[in-house]
């Protein structure tokens, strides 16, 4: 038995919040795969998957060999959906997504140093569905003062949450509304993109 995973840990998504506001560190929430790998008694390949080849049972991964396979279990997750538009002349180092979280984590922790308590240092979520909405919460619990915008299509997030948010300082923008300084990106999930090209049923 192989397991493959892009990093070395993995973090316990419900969790998420709590780690971005502040309440865990890092290592409260992440499970270390090589030692798990190990207790089990099977073999760990740090490694990014970049395609399933089903008529050679083969795993291709990103600048590594593939791994063959003879039977295969597949837990993915979710990427985030980006609209390309959104992105286009941005500095691609201060618009993040929320997945992967090991470089989302590491873009809000920059946000720290960065930050440094200056009030006119605007900080965007783009996406204003449930996960929009607890991040902005945990980032407010992190910057109490720092200015947050969530920026959200026409009807979103519902009244009482509007209600919440504005109670918190947290302003809710249009999706019309140009975003400027850093943003980190909850706009959706979708399947890993190669699953298409696997010759799976999807």
């Amino acid at each position: 038995i192989t397991l493959v995973n892009r990093n070395s840990r993995t973090f316990y998504s419900g969790m998420l919040p709590g780690l971005i506001s502040g309440k865990y560190t890092a290592n409260e929430t992440s499970i270390d795969l090589r030692r798990l790998s190990e207790q089990a008694g099977v073999a760990f390949v740090m490694a990014e998957i970049i395609g399933l080849d089903t008529l050679e049972n083969r795993l291709v991964l990103f600048n590594r060999p593939p791994i063959n396979f003879n039977q295969i279990s597949l837990d993915l997750g979710s990427e985030v959906a980006l609209d390309k538009t959104i992105l286009q002349g941005r500095n691609v180092s201060s618009v993040v997504p929320i997945k992967p979280l090991e470089s989302a984590l590491s873009f809000i922790a920059k946000q720290d140093c960065l930050y440094k308590g200056d009030d006119s240092s605007v900080f965007t979520i783009v996406g204003a569905g449930m996960t929009g909405v607890e991040i902005s919460l945990a980032l407010r619990q992190r910057w109490p003062k720092r200015p947050l915008l969530l920026q959200a299509y026409s009807g979103q997030p519902g009244l009482r949450l509007r209600r919440a948010l504005a109670s918190l300082g947290i302003e809710v923008m249009s999706s019309e509304e140009a975003i400027k300084g850093p943003a980190l990106f909850c706009t959706g999930s979708q399947a890993p993109k190669w699953l298409k090209k696997s010759g799976l049923p999807v």
